[in-house]
């Protein structure tokens, strides 16, 4: 019986610490991608942001990605502004450019598509990408930006990918928080803090897939750096616990 709750506490052990790392690895370059973003041709300051930009998260050389912004027209008449689209060619110093003039009547709205592979990609991972509205007084100039992770996975496209993964961190962390947890029962003393910390770990990485996908790459940086925190104070407590 001693040997069972071993061996499953040590498995659920190994199995929430792929989950902690697949996690962090996921969400954590989904974030990177987005703050290089940030960053990229940052010289195109604008009034405002564009909030209708829209970009995958991730594409793989199986497929075409496409980068979407909607543009509407608020005004009583017809307004004509220019919209440009930045996007790397390969290095973060070439910038491929799109640009058109954006005819919009009065209360139309109206969405661009431009195309993206994972030949974009600058330092073989990041495709970095921009879209600036040039102003329509009294509209103000808007200006996003996005990043998109390029893996080459031959035989997945970024979506299936995305969605194997999220379901690996389900079984892993999920699967291993059980298996400990079912182990250690009844939780006293420092086996119940540690499943606290277990606990924050798998909401934390939770909130930062959620700010990853979702293109906020702030809030799923100080998740990051929590989950750091985190894991840091469970190792320092169990390093005092074998002392």
């Amino acid at each position: 019986m001693r040997f069972r709750r071993n061996a499953a506490s040590m498995t659920g052990r190994f199995l929430f610490a792929l989950g902690v790392l697949l996690g962090v690895v996921f969400f954590g370059s989904a974030v990177w991608a987005d703050m290089e973003a940030f960053l990229f041709d940052a010289s195109q300051r604008a009034d405002a942001p564009l909030t209708t930009l829209r970009c995958p998260v991730l594409i793989t050389p199986r497929e075409v990605g496409e980068v979407r912004a909607t543009f509407e027209n608020t005004l009583e008449w017809t307004i004509k502004p220019r919209v440009y689209f930045h996007v790397t060619d390969g290095f973060v110093s070439l910038i491929r450019e799109d640009a058109l003039f954006l005819e919009l009547a009065p209360g139309e709205k109206r969405q661009l598509t431009w195309q993206v592979t994972t030949d974009d990609a600058a330092w073989k991972y990041f495709i970095l990408a921009r879209v600036y509205q040039a102003p329509a007084y009294p509209l103000p100039s808007r200006t996003s930006a996005c990043g998109v992770l390029a893996l080459d996975v031959p035989f997945l496209t970024g979506g299936q990918l995305v969605l194997l993964t999220l379901f690996a961190l389900a079984l892993l962390l999920g699967g291993g928080f059980y298996l400990w947890n079912r182990a250690h029962r009844p939780l006293e003393g420092r086996l119940s803090q540690e499943g606290m910390g277990r606990a924050a770990l798998m909401g934390l990485i939770a909130l930062g897939t959620v700010f990853g996908l979702g293109g906020f790459w702030l809030p799923g940086l100080i998740c990051g750096i929590l989950i750091v925190l985190v894991i840091v104070v469970l190792l320092a407590r169990a390093a005092m616990e074998t002392a």
